[in-house]
């Protein structure tokens, strides 16, 4: 029989899987993606093929799906590389409607209306190399670029997850804002401009930038090492950075005395600030290292500056002088407006903390219980009373130190960064898991105990289910105090987060979409029923992926996903202005900001977005057919919610998946103590274990089961809807990456069966090792938990794919195979590679009994796709020769160990089984990152 050869050629794996997948008519239970981890599988048992060509295919294909996320991103940044400025929409918008209406022109341009925040997390799946490559290829798509993209990505770069630290995340959020900055400075020279041409006293206006923010270094949701004086550390390092950026923008402006002043007092301010960061720096759990970073830093001194009144009282004065020449006023302006906009730091930040850790302090030290079925009816009655009169207590570096409570400390790090870091910046305090109001006043009774209520912006995080469903009761009760109230004047605006992420992972997030939606809304009609004429804040947190609650499609399309034009309309009727913020959520969210090209062009986006004006949606029978939309929600909910606690869903990501995972961030991948199963694992990690499964079910499933005997009503209303088709085409985007074949394919490596047939029947050289894998197997139900979800999955699909074939504008079925090959082709591989380390593993003869371990665990090391791991450990029980014999090369007297190299280590098992495992273990994790290109982010 002639020798058959593996097609390792892309091209060939793509025809591979086309002609196998197009016999399923013949053969029913055919799986082109398994047919062909089978057949390459057994090429490399027998040596038709090596580790080696894979590593070609595997490159080959990971530039391919990289090549087409770079292309998709580029699109969505749809000004760069035209003639035109990125800018140009928004340009003529502003110039428009200062000729038409100056009044509405000025209201617009002045007031608060959104901003944009740098969140971190685990997304630095890809290295930086590989990133900055990505976007210079997407800012420029030339053929060097792609070269450079192309070569880069061929290099795994191992160390990359090791570099990954808070230091390394922070940085790469102020690379990100520096180019924010550059945009932002653009946007504001825009709107001087249109004033100029069309206003008499243009210099009497104030121009009012979106806002920059960043949560990184200043999150502890989740994680405990975050020591307070690195967030001072940090602080000081951004204030001393932005000095240094205000002094070179008034170095542009020497002929003006007062300014050359201004910018030595500046150059004294910033070298102040880096030696005050140098003192925090360090290792402050000494008293006397303490002592002398807070005095140096509290100390009176002509060089601090804490007040950017500091630069901009001069800059007014300047600007409304008739002598100041109009290029010089209107140039003073724009610097105006970013130190307005950004004060004494790069970013504003934001501090995040769980709501169990505010309810800590109430409990500890006021005694107060949070959690009675009243919502905390009794404790915020009496948190709202102490709140009302609450003296203020003073604060010093000496109280950060010795306080142990996250939470208090958090409040007492906000007095001292307002007292002598920067006293004109609002900070966030953003309090995840909200589902008790009480705990919100809470947070404002420790804020107006540290005097730092006037800055701070309290602001509850709704994500999880419970807090979804009674996020607009909690807002009700919350306004009903007095003293909430006067704090909500006093700030302007209610602040709120919405948690697209967390929503997305237990209800789905087409139902997540629906309830945030709802909560919107709510929260909006509360408050505009107690305190009309103030403005709602609404920051909405996602990812980049379609399963973490970033929109498929243009910006355009992304934002009004975000808060929809619908919620934007209600809110307006009830005289609340929305103020609207979005995250750039790590790696992948940083990228749109990585150069200023797509910096530029991303946040001109943004800019129409809160230009515009929101559209009618008065006949859109979203909102008219309420009953049938809502039924359709709960059904939708109930699927998803049935489904997160399955025990075989449980499965699924409870074991091998994990380590599939590679490490993308500085925070764990699961929450330390508290719930376990699938509400253990992040959001981020829970989507990125469904993608490396080929089933987004969380975006793409469920639908098709929430209304199954109203399908034509529901087709009726998707084709008649703008809001439930952007729904639905989520969905769809979803499930044009979801493959059953994928994960029936994972579910056939982890079937015993699968492994006797190919021992008895396959091309292979050894049959007692896959035996020995098979006799492993047969004590694990992995294969059965992945088939039984499989199955639930397919009928909830062949429903949706009927109602997907009905639609105006669904793509084919043909398009979703052809355009899913590559993705095929990389699961395939990966599987067969997971075989081939179970078998490599399976050779092993046997371990002795004094290395405390056994074949067994090793290959349940494997199972559980802990390659590394497994092969670190036999490296240990059989240590390769260490150049022993060379030692003793002086000895004339012959020997037999001596005269064999390698013969006292052992050589040949690294060079045929340990190596080859751990080459397995990085090809593996090299696919998990080309997996995640098909979703256009990781996790």
């Amino acid at each position: 029989m002639p020798t058959r050869k593996t097609p390792l050629d892309p091209a060939r794996i793509r025809k591979f899987l086309r002609d196998h997948a197009e016999s399923i008519d013949r053969d029913p239970l055919t799986n082109s993606v398994f047919s062909f981890a089978l057949q390459l599988f057994q090429d490399l048992e027998a040596g038709r093929t090596d580790l080696s060509s894979v590593a070609e295919t595997v490159d080959g294909l990971h530039f391919d799906l990289l090549k087409d996320r770079a292309d998709q991103f580029r699109s969505q940044h749809t000004e760069i590389g035209k003639p035109k400025d990125a800018f140009a929409g928004v340009s003529a918008k502003l110039a428009a409607l200062a000729r038409s209406d100056p009044e509405r022109f000025r209201h617009t341009v002045t007031r608060h209306a959104g901003g944009i925040v740098f969140t971190a997390h685990p997304t630095f799946a890809l290295s930086q190399d590989l990133r900055r490559a990505f976007a210079a290829y997407a800012s420029k798509p030339g053929k060097i670029e792609l070269a450079t993209l192309k070569t880069v990505a061929s290099d795994p770069q191992p160390d990359w997850p090791d570099q990954i630290t808070l230091t390394h995340e922070h940085e790469e959020a102020q690379d990100a804002i520096t180019n924010a900055q550059d945009a932002a400075g653009h946007y504001a020279g825009i709107m001087v401009d249109a004033a100029r041409k069309s206003l008499d006293d243009w210099r009497s206006l104030r121009p009012v930038l979106p806002t920059l923010a960043s949560w990184v270094g200043y999150d502890l949701d989740g994680r405990t090492d975050i020591h307070w004086s690195q967030s001072i550390t940090l602080r000081l390092r951004e204030k001393a950075a932005q000095l240094a950026y205000y002094r070179g923008r008034l170095s542009n402006f020497a002929e003006f005395e007062t300014l050359t002043s201004l910018e030595k007092r500046l150059a004294a301010a910033e070298a102040h600030t880096e030696a005050a960061a140098e003192k925090f720096g360090q290792d402050l759990s000494d008293p006397d290292a303490l002592s002398e970073a807070a005095n140096f830093l509290t100390a009176a001194s002509d060089a601090k500056i804490t007040d950017a009144a500091t630069l901009t009282d001069p800059l007014t004065k300047l600007i409304e002088d008739p002598e100041t020449p109009d290029e010089t006023a209107a140039a003073l302006m724009v610097l105006r407006a970013e130190v307005d906009a950004l004060q004494l730091g790069t970013a504003r930040i934001h501090l995040r903390v769980n709501a169990a850790q505010v309810r800590t302090v109430l409990q500890r030290d006021l005694d107060l219980e949070t959690e009675d079925s009243e919502l905390g009816r009794l404790a915020l009655s009496k948190l709202s009373e102490m709140a009302g009169s609450t003296e203020v207590r003073p604060v010093n570096f000496a109280d950060l130190f010795l306080e142990q409570s996250t939470a208090r400390r958090q409040f007492m790090m906000c007095a001292q960064i307002l007292k002598h870091i920067d006293a004109g910046s609002p900070i966030r305090f953003l309090i995840a898991e909200s589902e008790n109001p009480a705990t919100v006043m809470g947070a404002l009774h420790l804020a107006r105990q540290y005097g730092v209520d006037h800055a701070l912006d309290i602001s509850p995080l709704f994500e999880t289910p419970e807090a979804l469903e009674t996020g607009g009761r909690f807002v009700e009760r919350l306004l009903e105090e007095e003293s909430f109230c006067a704090y909500i004047k006093a700030r302007g605006y209610l602040s709120i987060q919405l948690g697209f992420s967390d929503s997305g992972r237990f209800i789905g997030q087409v139902a997540g979409n629906m309830a945030i939606e709802r909560i919107h809304s709510l929260i909006g009609r509360a408050l505009g029923d107690v305190l009309p004429g103030t403005g709602l804040l609404v920051f909405n947190t996602h990812g980049e992926s379609i399963g973490r609650g970033a929109y498929p499609g243009t910006f355009e399309q992304r934002h009004d996903h975000l808060l929809t034009p619908w919620t934007r309309n209600e809110l307006l009727a009830r005289d609340i202005q929305p103020i609207h913020e979005v995250s750039f959520q790590g790696g992948d969210g940083f990228l749109h900001f990585a150069t200023p090209e797509l910096s530029r062009a991303t946040y001109a986006a943004f800019c129409e977005h809160i230009l515009s004006e929101p559209g009618s949606t008065e006949d859109d029978a979203f909102y008219t057919q309420t009953d049938f939309v809502w039924d359709a929600y709960r059904a939708l909910r109930a699927w998803h919610e049935a489904l997160f606690v399955d025990e075989d869903y449980g499965a699924l990501l409870g074991g091998f998946t994990a380590g599939f995972l590679v490490k993308a961030g500085s925070r764990p991948v699961k929450r330390a103590g508290g719930p376990t199963g699938p509400s253990a694992i992040r959001a981020i990690s829970h989507n990125a274990m469904l993608q490396q499964l080929g089933v987004p079910l969380n975006s793409a499933c469920g639908i098709g089961s929430a209304m199954p005997r109203e399908t034509d009503r529901m087709r009726a209303i998707i084709n008649a809807s703008p809001r439930l088709h952007a729904l639905i085409m989520l969905a769809t985007k979803a499930r044009m990456l979801t493959s059953l074949p994928v994960l029936r394919g994972y579910a056939s490596v982890f079937d015993p069966h699968v492994w006797l047939a190919v021992s008895r029947h396959g091309e292979i050289g050894e049959t007692a090792p896959l035996r020995r894998v098979a006799d492993v197997l047969s004590d694990q139900h992995t294969s059965t938990s992945l088939q039984r979800i499989a199955n639930r999955l397919s009928v909830d699909l062949v429903e949706f794919d009927t109602l997907l074939a009905s639609l105006d504008d669904a793509p084919s079925v043909e398009r979703r195979h052809e355009d899913r090959l590559n993705f095929h082709a990389l699961h395939a591989i990966r599987q067969a590679l997971m075989m081939y380390a179970l078998s490599l593993t399976g050779r092993l003869r046997g371990v002795s009994a004094r290395h405390d371990t056994s074949r067994d665990d090793i290959i349940a090391l494997v199972l559980a796709m802990r390659i590394e791991e497994a092969a670190d450990l036999l490296e240990t029980i059989y240590p390769p020769s260490q150049g022993d014999v060379d030692v003793f090369s002086q000895i004339e007297e012959p020997g037999f160990e001596t005269g064999h190299s390698g013969a006292a280590g052992y050589d040949r098992l690294h060079e045929e089984l340990i190596m080859p495992l751990r080459h397995c273990g990085v090809l593996i994790s090299r696919l998990s990152i080309a997996t995640s290109h098909a979703f256009g982010a990781w996790g």
